[in-house]
């Protein structure tokens, strides 16, 4: 286990190679997640066609649609008028009943909450109806339920496009299967490439300057992070994990040679 005191020693805060639920290690030298971002911008900038409010963007299993996600729900969006921009992000594989999605909604817009479906959707068209205010979710997976989404989005035609959607799926997920009915929605689809072994290897080397390292090749040689990213074959997640097996495989070696153990009897 990899604890503070070894990180210190290795002059890092946090371990670069931890898979966080937020975005501080979002990373934008990524190209397909960049253009994918710089497209999403777009269409939900975009007022052309009020009939079109949800998007949806895939990408490869470990290709950092999540944390993609997640940086686009904390994208603050202008609005017209004073109005707010409001975006929450839901991990759909673990919101698994529509009253959660909608108490979720409520939640983000600050609404009292409500024993009834209904009365919670009525509250939410209320409070978007009322001034300038917009809605964007993001889903990271399928919709877990469509059909209040789909009331969402039909009252969204008629209001301005104050709520929109945009879905992230795999990109060997069925699209149709996915989302089904909410395909009337369907205002921008796009998918994004795998990163290449370069942009892997300066992901993970950016990771550890931002974990605090003051010299990345200091902890890993260069050619260490182009081997992890080449053995990754397109996956962040797998860079991630090869990374940190590295790093624990580092510690051990420092253990035998017991530079660890008499700088944690130092540190104590």
């Amino acid at each position: 286990m990899i604890t503070p005191v070894d990180l210190i020693h290795f002059d890092l805060l946090e371990n670069p190679f931890t898979r966080f639920g937020d975005t501080r290690f979002f990373y934008p030298g990524l190209s397909g997640q960049r253009q994918a971002l710089e497209a999403t911008h777009h269409f939900i900038s975009s007022q052309k066609d009020p009939a079109k409010n949800l998007g949806v963007v895939s990408g490869s299993s470990g290709s950092g649609k999540s944390m993609l996600a997640m940086k686009l729900a904390e994208t603050r969006f202008p609005t017209s008028g004073r109005g707010t921009h409001f975006g929450l992000y839901m991990n759909t594989n673990t919101v698994t009943e529509p009253r959660h999605f909608l108490m979720s909604v409520i939640e983000t817009l600050g609404l009292p909450s409500s024993r009834s479906n209904a009365n919670r959707i009525e509250s939410i068209f209320e409070r978007l109806a009322e001034g300038d205010d917009q809605l964007l979710l993001v889903l990271d997976g399928p919709p877990v339920d469509q059909e209040y989404l789909t009331q969402l989005l039909e009252w969204s035609v008629e209001h301005q496009r104050k709520i929109k959607a945009v879905v992230f799926l795999q990109d060997l997920n069925n699209l149709t299967s996915n989302i089904g009915g909410l395909n009337r929605f369907l205002g921008q689809y796009l998918t994004y490439s795998a990163p290449s072994v370069p942009e892997i290897a300066s992901m993970l080397f950016w990771r550890c300057l931002a974990a605090g390292h003051p010299d990345p090749t200091a902890l890993f040689p260069e050619e260490e992070f182009g081997r992890i990213a080449q053995k990754a074959n397109g996956s962040l997640s797998e860079a991630l994990n090869l990374a940190n097996q590295q790093f624990e495989a580092l510690l051990g070696a420092q253990n035998d040679r017991g530079i660890l153990t008499n700088f944690r009897k130092w540190k104590i």
